[in-house]
C-alpha cells in the first residue's frame, strides 16, 4: 500500500497541486530523475513454506520490503532519510516480525509481541507510533499516513490528516481489515461492509450501493479496490489509466492490490492480472510471461513485486531507485 503519483508527469502534476495547499513537507528534498529503467529481479528466498498468502512482500512508494530468512525485514530502494532514518534502515534491533507495510516514504512493522515500528519520513506523524497504541496485529502504510488493526479489533490511524483519513468513523467499531491508501482509508468491519473515508475527490470513497459482502480492501493513490465474499473484484475511483477497468474475463480472484494508478489481481489459479497503467506504463503492468503462479502481490507507484509458488521474489516496473533490485540478502544459499 503505497502512496504517490506513478508516473514522473504526473507527479508534477501532482505536486502542483498540493503546493496549493502550503503542505510543510514541501521541498524537503531533491531528488535526481535519473533514467526510468524497466526492471526484472528475480530471485529465490528462503521463506517459511507455511506463511500461505499473507504478507511476504509490500512495494512502496519507491521501495519494497520483504520477509528474509527467520521472519527478518529487509528494504531496498528509496531512502531518504532526510533528518530521520530511511525507509529502508530497518532498525537493528527489530528482529522477527509478523507483518509489515510501505508506504510512500516511510514503512512500518509489527514485531512478534503486537510492537509496532515506523521509520523513514515522518513530517506528518506517520511515524509517529501513539504512545498508549494497544497490541497490534495488522499495519498499512499509505501515503503520508499510517493505520493499524489492533489485536482487539479496532481501527487506528495517525499521521497527515487534512482530509479525515484518520478519523475513524464513529460507528466503525469493531473491523476485519483497514487500508491506508493516498489520502483515503478503507476499512471491513466484522460484518463484511466496506467503509471508507478521507479524501473523495476522484470517488474513491464512494462504495457502490449494490457492492454487499466484501472480504479484503485495497486502497490505492485515488482508487479503491473491494473483493466480494464470491471472488468478484470490483474498483472504483479515480480512472485516468483504467485502473478501475476491471477485465471482463478475469474471474474469481483471490487477492488485490491497488497502486498509483495500476491494479493487480492474483486468480484463483495464481495467475497474476495487472491493468490500468495507461500509454506511459513504465512496465509495471507487464506480468513476466514465464512467472506461473503467485501467492501474494503488492504494487507500489510505478513497480509491482510478487511472491511465485517456488518463493521467487518478482518485482518489475519503475527502477529508478532499485525498488526492483532484489538484494543478495534475500537470495537463498
Amino acid at each position: 500500500m503505497i502512496w504517490g503519483q506513478p508516473r514522473r508527469s504526473v507527479a508534477r502534476k501532482a505536486l502542483r497541486s498540493f503546493a496549493s495547499r502550503a503542505l510543510p513537507w514541501q521541498n524537503l528534498r531533491s531528488r535526481s530523475p535519473g533514467r526510468i529503467l524497466p526492471c526484472l529481479a528475480m530471485v529465490l528466498q528462503t521463506m517459511p513454506r507455511d506463511l500461505g498468502p499473507g504478507t511476504t512482500v509490500s512495494a512502496g512508494g519507491f521501495h519494497t520490503c520483504a520477509l528474509g530468512t527467520d521472519e527478518e525485514l529487509l528494504c531496498f530502494g528509496g531512502n531518504w532519510g532526510l533528518d530521520s532514518s530511511g525507509q529502508c534502515d530497518v532498525p537493528a534491533d527489530l528482529g522477527p516480525v509478523a507483518g509489515f507495510s510501505a508506504g510512500h516514504e516511510h514503512s512500518c512493522a509489527v514485531t512478534m509481541d503486537g510492537r509496532l515500528h515506523c521509520f523513514g519520513l515522518n513530517f506528518a506523524e506517520q511515524c509517529g507510533v501513539p504512545g498508549d497504541l494497544a497490541p497490534v496485529q495488522a499495519v498499512s502504510a499509505g501515503r503520508y499516513h499510517t493505520c493499524v488493526l489492533t489485536t482487539g479489533a479496532q481501527a487506528v490511524c495517525f499521521g497527515w490528516n487534512d482530509d479525515g483519513q484518520c478519523d475513524i468513523p464513529a460507528d466503525v467499531e469493531s473491523v476485519l481489515s483497514v487500508s491506508a491508501g493516498g489520502e483515503h482509508t478503507c476499512v471491513v468491519t466484522q460484518d463484511r461492509q466496506l467503509v471508507c473515508f478521507g479524501l473523495n475527490d476522484e470517488g474513491q470513497c464512494d462504495i457502490p450501493a449494490d457492492l454487499g459482502s466484501v472480504r479484503e480492501v485495497s486502497a490505492g493513490y485515488s482508487h479503491t479496490c473491494a473483493l466480494k465474499m464470491d471472488g468478484q473484484l470490483v474498483c472504483f475511483g479515480g480512472n485516468e489509466d483504467g485502473q478501475c477497468d476491471v477485465p471482463a474475463d478475469l474471474g474469481s480472484v483471490e487477492a488485490v492490490a491497488a497502486g498509483g494508478e495500476h491494479t493487480c489481481a492474483i486468480k484463483m489459479t495464481g495467475e497474476l492480472v495487472c491493468f490500468g497503467c495507461g500509454a506511459d506504463s513504465e512496465g509495471q503492468c507487464d506480468v513476466p510471461p514465464d512467472l506461473g503462479p503467485v501467492v501474494s502481490v503488492s504494487v507500489g507507484v510505478a513497480h509491482t513485486c510478487a511472491m511465485t509458488v517456488g518463493w521467487q521474489l518478482v518485482c518489475f516496473g519503475l527502477n529508478d531507485d532499485g525498488q526492483c533490485d532484489v538484494p543478495e540478502d534475500l537470495t537463498q544459499a
